[in-house]
């Protein structure tokens, strides 16, 4: 008799990708979809409301999201929900963050992830700084043998 072989974790299948946009959260949403051998579907390639319903019922996605129509549509069925963390650290940081907040440049509106737990029970949330995504998107899928 063969020993038993532990069940692999289950690899998600439509993933939702939130953060500040950029280099950063588009390099993770490839990497992500590459890995995980799965379609990345940007927001400017939905015309509509329409094709986030579509896209919801499909079952293969990796996508960014930004504005709350797509989580509406695209959170109920969303198996991995990536928040990439991209505040510089420093002095840099902090003259980035205030320039931004005096040309009153708006980042992307976040506070809805802490109510994510309540509207999503047992949804798997990632925080992740770009600085570990590499490795962190490598672990998510077990090595083929």
């Amino acid at each position: 008799m063969h020993p038993l072989t532990p069940t692999p974790p289950r690899i998600p299948q439509r993933v939702l990708v939130v953060g500040t946009p950029g280099v950063a959260l588009t390099s993770l949403c490839q990497r992500l979809a590459e890995a995980l051998d799965l379609p990345l579907v940007e927001p400017t390639d939905l015309s509509g409301p329409e094709d986030l319903v579509r896209l919801a019922a499909f079952e293969g996605w990796v996508t960014p999201i930004a504005d709350e129509a797509g989580r509406a549509a695209l959170l109920p069925r969303a198996d991995l929900l990536v928040n990439l963390v991209h505040e510089e650290a420093g002095l840099r940081g902090l003259v980035k963050r205030t320039v931004r907040r005096i040309r009153a440049e708006p980042g992307p509106d976040l506070a809805w992830l802490t109510d994510v737990p309540r509207i999503r029970p047992g949804l798997p949330l990632a925080r992740l700084e770009p600085a570990d995504a590499a490795a962190w998107v490598a672990a998510l899928v077990p090595p083929a043998h």
